[in-house]
């Protein structure tokens, strides 16, 4: 609205276009499995609204081998660790935060890593971290336990979130999944 009343037109398609995305994708039943291409768009569609949001607080980058788009996930496994970082790492940091989201094979296994450069966690944190925690008004209540359980019932306990983070320097959210269409080299060669 605010925008609207001064005139920003462009800002305000730009913002109603991602939001309009980021409800059908939320209140969507017809999938639970979505491509990694899908779940890229709709964290995209997410950031575009807090970089609106936090102008001069944040920035994102995000870096994916094109072999892992068509492969999939659970949904809204990135959106969580995203609004993580934002609200417990980059909110809190001096100056403006940067979130890195990667996407890569390793040992046939698709990784898709979040990092910020915000306040970081100590390790006593960091350990309970899958921990259930009573709802605040901080978290909107999905949390990492929930995208952690949801992967490991889909895939299996091979499969999940791991943490790493230091004060002061951030954090690493990892989601590993099962790579199921790795290309031959035979199949690369024809494109």
């Amino acid at each position: 609205i605010w925008m609207a009343e001064w005139g920003k037109n462009q800002e305000v398609v730009k913002m109603t276009s991602s939001l309009a995305l980021l409800l059908r994708k939320s209140i969507s039943n017809e999938r639970e499995v979505v491509t990694i291409e899908e779940e890229i768009d709709y964290t995209k569609a997410y950031l575009t609204i807090q970089k609106m949001r936090y102008k001069d607080k944040l920035e994102y980058e995000i870096e994916t081998e094109p072999d892992i788009l068509q492969e999939d996930t659970v949904k809204l496994v990135l959106q969580p660790l995203v609004e993580n970082a934002i609200y417990h790492g980059i909110k809190y940091k001096e100056g403006k935060g940067l979130i890195k989201i990667q996407g890569f094979r390793e040992n046939g296994d698709i990784v898709l890593q979040v990092r910020d450069d915000g306040k970081g966690m100590d390790r006593e944190t960091l350990e309970h971290i899958f921990e259930k925690h009573v709802r605040d008004t901080k978290s909107n209540g999905v949390g990492v336990q929930n995208v952690h359980e949801r992967i490991r019932l889909f895939y299996g306990t091979g499969y999940g979130l791991s943490f790493e983070s230091e004060p002061d320097k951030g954090t690493l959210a990892v989601i590993r999944l099962p790579g199921r269409k790795e290309r031959t080299a035979d199949e690369q060669t024809q494109n």
